[in-house]
C-alpha cells in the first residue's frame, strides 16, 4: 500500500488575519495583483479555501487590508525619515520623505501598484475614504516650510506645491517601475537631482 503524502488541512480556527495577510503580501510580490487568490492564499497556507473567508468577507476586502498594511507602513517610514532629521529644515525633511518612499516603492512594487495605481473594483474609494495618510503627512511637512518661511511663498499655495512635489515624487517612480528612468552618464540620483532642483526653486522669491 502506498503511503500518503499530503499533509493534514489546517482547520479553520488554527488561522490567523495575520498568517493569511502575509501569505498574500508575498504572493502578490511574487505574482502581482492578477495572481492573487483565496485559492492561491489556501493552498499555501494548507486549508481549506473557505478558510479566509472567516476573515475576509471577499478578495476586495481582503485587497483593502494590504492596502491599509502598506499605508501604515510607509506613513512609519516617512516620519521615521523625517523624525531623524537633525537640522529643523522643512527641505531637508521633504528630501528624507522622498528618499523613505523612493525606497518604499521599490522594495514593495506590487503593493505600491495596488496602493496607488491599479484601480482594482473601486477599492480605492473604499480604503482611502480621505487623502492617505501618508499624503496628509507630507502636506503638513510643506505646510510647516510654509509657516517658517523656508519657502516664502503665499500659504494659500502649500497645496498646489505639495501636489507638485508629490507628482515628482510619484512619477519618478513610476518611471523605475517601467524601466523608464535610465541614469545618464555622470548624472547624479535622480531623487537627489530633483530634491536639489525643488530646494533652488522654492527657495526664491515668487515674481
Amino acid at each position: 500500500m502506498l503511503e500518503a503524502h499530503h499533509k493534514q488541512r489546517r482547520i479553520r480556527n488554527s488561522l490567523s488575519r495575520e498568517e493569511i495577510r502575509d501569505v498574500s503580501l508575498l504572493i502578490l510580490k511574487e505574482e502581482g495583483l492578477d495572481g492573487l487568490s483565496m485559492r492561491k492564499i489556501a493552498n499555501r497556507l494548507g486549508c481549506s479555501v473557505a478558510s479566509p473567508y472567516s476573515y475576509y468577507e471577499s478578495q476586495i476586502d481582503l485587497v483593502q487590508d494590504l492596502i491599509k498594511t502598506g499605508e501604515d507602513e510607509l506613513l512609519s517610514m516617512l516620519k521615521k525619515a523625517s523624525a531623524d532629521v537633525k537640522t529643523g529644515s522643512a527641505f531637508d525633511q521633504l528630501a528624507a520623505i522622498a528618499r523613505a518612499y523612493f525606497h518604499f516603492a521599490s522594495n514593495n512594487r506590487e503593493l505600491h501598484k495596488v496602493m496607488f495605481v491599479t484601480d482594482y473594483g473601486g477599492v480605492h474609494r473604499k480604503a482611502f475614504p480621505q487623502l492617505p495618510k501618508s499624503y496628509r503627512f507630507f502636506l503638513e511637512t510643506v505646510r510647516i516650510g510654509f509657516d517658517s518661511g523656508e519657502i516664502p511663498y503665499p500659504k494659500n499655495e502649500y497645496p498646489a506645491i505639495a501636489r507638485l512635489m508629490w507628482s515628482w515624487m510619484y512619477g519618478v517612480i513610476v518611471l523605475d517601475m517601467t524601466g523608464m528612468l535610465r541614469k545618464r552618464k555622470g548624472a547624479g540620483n535622480p531623487i537627489e537631482e530633483g530634491i536639489s532642483y525643488f530646494q533652488k526653486l522654492l527657495s526664491k522669491q515668487p515674481t
